[in-house]
């Protein structure tokens, strides 16, 4: 996107955002949550594991040391958000990685 193309307008972000939380809530509801954010390690790692093909990375990266379990969630969280937004039934390899280098960009502004 440059500066002289418009943006995509607050009123259609809107209506993805609420368009995602709705699903976020008919998928989360059976547990008694309603955002993503408020899914345990447990249920992401279990019911709602992604597919190995899409989570291969994130698992490379936890195997190696370069993320803690806990930031091993908050991907797979921001993962399946970036998926919801998208309107796609479960993440993919595309969502995991981009949430992944979400999560290391405001890493590196914390430190930096």
């Amino acid at each position: 996107m440059t500066l002289d193309e418009p943006g995509e307008s607050s009123a259609a972000v809107l209506e993805r955002v609420l368009a995602a939380r709705a699903v976020q809530q008919d998928r989360l509801g059976r547990w008694d949550l309603r955002m993503n954010s408020q899914a345990p390690m447990g249920l992401l790692t279990g019911a709602l594991r992604p597919a190995a093909a899409a989570s291969a990375a994130l698992d490379a990266a936890l195997d190696r040391g370069g993320l803690s379990l806990r930031g091993y969630v908050r991907v797979l969280r921001l993962a399946w958000t970036l998926a919801d937004m998208a309107g796609r039934t479960s993440p993919e390899a595309e969502d995991v990685e981009a949430a992944m280098q979400l999560r290391q960009s405001t890493e590196e502004r914390r430190t930096g």
